[in-house]
């Protein structure tokens, strides 16, 4: 391996590179596999423990709210302490919280539980880009952030019948316990196998513990909103007031980084185009696929007449497409194409697909959807890789775990925004548009499927016009990459 400078290992042994990027990637589809294959065991949860839906539907909230408040922090610790370090004791508390979920014999237990589970996977969701950036090479770095764009892809995709094999077959509690071996072995391969790092001189910094605290709330306040704002009503005093208590700490936290000597996230990172323009890019995209992926399941259901589990196999085409191609767009742009154009030529693809899908949603069967869905999934497929290389490559040598950081944050408040906004626009319309046949249920299945087609409509043309500012930040991304 060489040393290209005092924080920064290389590694050039090419099977230590291998272990290095499939052990990333085994713990981005471990963080994305626990994202979605709790929700399937809901039910057998709210049986078991004797409680409401209302009161399970915590569990899943509370991992989102913590996994993304807690990334920027974890961001900025692996560059003090070790991004290896921290890996490992990602793991660990995953492992643990695991344990815990799987032992726990109440709600508020299992949900205290699952808050821990949740901070080790900010840490398994954080650090890996970080790891990518330090210690493989320019040349490896796309192909890279493929793969770890598909192991995501893949957790996704099997999460719901994953979880739903093991709920029949263990009951609940399988779903966590199945982390508890293979986050063993994981530990055990970073052990042996990653490099070791040298003391990093960040460490001698005064923490910013208020910073910490401001940017974790703003956080929390926001994704509480956002994720709960359809359950108790977005103009709700709880709604209102947690987006306006959110605004306070973001207020709070910026004054708080432009005045001290060595802050939590560095604003002035935003100044490097090459670094913003790919995020504001990323943050796009992820709104306009994940509000698109949202509002789908409603037309599939109540418009085509699927059941929700032919629904569920229909939407899985998007994500089986985008971990196809990913690893390959990685690999073009670490050798034959450029990153930005691979990021204009992906954002452009789901744009004209994204056009072209309410004229073809007309004609029967289920192909425009599907068609539509395998598209939309190569096209991310050949953004996201190109993207992340983008964004990392502009970050500081010294700090890329707050790169990281900044990256999945924002790529996971594009998902919850994009679908909070398809959501509230979606419904407004459609309730408008059927104000005449005077029905008061909160469910769809009194609507005409042509009222649903019509709501459909009026959300693609938004994930349209997200598509395009994708394009436009992917264009003003400065044509030569710095490689750091």
């Amino acid at each position: 391996m060489i040393n290209t400078d005092s924080n920064q290992i290389i590694v050039t042994d090419p099977a230590k590179q291998r272990w290095i990027i499939y052990s990333i990637a085994f713990a981005a589809f471990m963080c994305m596999l626990d994202n979605y294959i709790v929700n399937i065991s809901l039910p057998a949860i709210s049986k078991s423990l004797n409680v409401g839906i209302d009161g399970v539907s915590w569990i899943v909230i509370v991992y989102l709210l913590i996994l993304t408040s807690a990334i920027p922090f974890f961001g900025k610790l692996g560059d003090r302490v070790g991004l290896i370090k921290l890996f490992i004791v990602g793991y660990l508390v995953f492992v643990l919280g695991s344990i815990l979920c799987s032992i726990s014999s109440s709600l508020y237990v299992l949900i205290f539980s699952r808050s821990l589970q949740a901070l080790g996977g900010a840490i398994l969701y954080t650090v890996p880009s970080a790891i990518i950036t330090r210690f493989l090479p320019p040349e490896k770095r796309g192909y890279s952030f493929g793969i770890l764009a598909t192991a995501a892809a893949v957790g996704f995709a099997m999460g719901a019948p994953l979880g739903g094999l093991i709920t029949a077959n263990f009951g609940w509690q399988g779903v966590f316990l199945i982390n508890i071996p293979i986050g063993i072995i994981a530990i055990i391969i970073v052990l042996r196998k990653f490099p070791r790092e040298k003391e990093i001189s960040l460490i001698r910094e005064k923490f910013d513990i208020p910073g910490v605290f401001y940017c974790f709330f703003w956080l929390v306040t926001l994704m509480f909103s956002l994720n709960t704002g359809r359950k108790f009503g977005w103009t709700s005093p709880l709604i209102v007031g947690s987006f306006l208590v959110s605004l306070v700490f973001l207020f709070l936290f910026i004054r708080q980084e432009n005045n001290f000597k060595f802050p939590l996230l560095n604003l002035k990172l935003f100044r490097i185009k090459s670094f913003t323009y790919p995020n504001l890019a990323n943050f796009f995209v992820f709104m306009a696929a994940n509000g698109t992926n949202f509002v789908l399941p409603f037309y599939l259901i109540y418009a085509l007449g699927l059941s929700p589990e032919k629904a569920g196999l229909v939407l899985m085409a998007f994500p089986l497409t985008n971990m196809i191609i990913g690893p390959l767009a990685g690999k073009a742009s670490d050798k034959m194409i450029s990153s930005r154009s691979l990021c204009i030529i992906g954002a452009s693809i789901s744009l004209i697909a994204t056009i072209i899908f309410p004229f073809s949603m007309y004609f029967q069967g289920l192909w425009p959807v599907v068609t539509f869905l395998f598209i939309t999934g190569f096209s991310l497929g050949i953004f996201l890789p190109p993207n992340n290389n983008q964004i990392m490559s502009a970050a500081p040598k010294d700090a890329p775990g707050v790169a990281s950081g900044i990256l999945r944050t924002l790529t996971n408040l594009g998902s919850v925004i994009g679908v909070a906004i398809f959501e509230i626009i979606f419904s407004l319309f459609f309730v408008e548009r059927n104000t005449n046949i005077g029905i008061q249920s909160k469910t769809l299945s009194g609507f005409s499927p042509e009222s649903i087609i019509s709501g459909l409509h009026f959300v693609i043309i938004l994930a349209a016009v997200l598509y395009g500012l994708a394009i436009i930040f992917s264009f003003l991304t400065p044509k030569k990459q710095i490689i750091k």
